[in-house]
């Protein structure tokens, strides 16, 4: 396995709290120019074992999310894709610098898997995936401050 791991951060001047509330209500990752729909694909929401769907510039995918302490973290897997991907490992890290400070800390595994190239082309998943979280990223801090 060639996964490439990328870490991307921001802080935002918005109390914790808030800030985890707007990035665990995933429907608001459409207002970045890059993401095109977020929707809940199963009755349960905003826990762990929901499932989204996402369709972005770059495809779409079947997300689950796997574990939440709320108001610190959200860790979720991709569990189908197109084009494919294998992303086992994401967390969205928040603490707080100070009162209405929160930091912001994306941090995804991500692999193409596929016997040819496989390097080049997790590289370039890397690449854009960087690109469509830090869109992410940046609409939440526009919204947010």
């Amino acid at each position: 396995m060639t996964a490439v791991t990328v870490a991307i951060q921001d802080d935002i001047c918005t109390p914790r709290e808030e800030v985890f509330t707007w990035f665990y209500h995933s429907e608001n990752f459409a207002h970045a120019p890059l993401v095109f729909r977020s929707t809940w694909a199963t009755d349960t929401q905003h826990e762990a074992g929901s499932e989204r769907d996402i369709l972005m510039v770059a495809g779409w995918y079947h997300e689950e999310i796997t574990a939440v302490d709320p108001g610190h973290t959200i860790h979720y897997r991709v569990t189908k894709s197109f084009p494919s991907v294998r992303q086992d490992f994401t967390e969205v890290l928040f603490e707080s610098i100070c009162e209405d400070i929160t930091r912001v800390t994306w941090t995804i595994e991500v692999d193409v898997p596929t016997p040819w190239k496989q390097t080049a082309l997790s590289q370039a998943a890397g690449t854009m995936a960087r690109l469509l979280y830090r869109s992410i990223l940046r609409q939440g801090k526009k919204e947010l401050e």
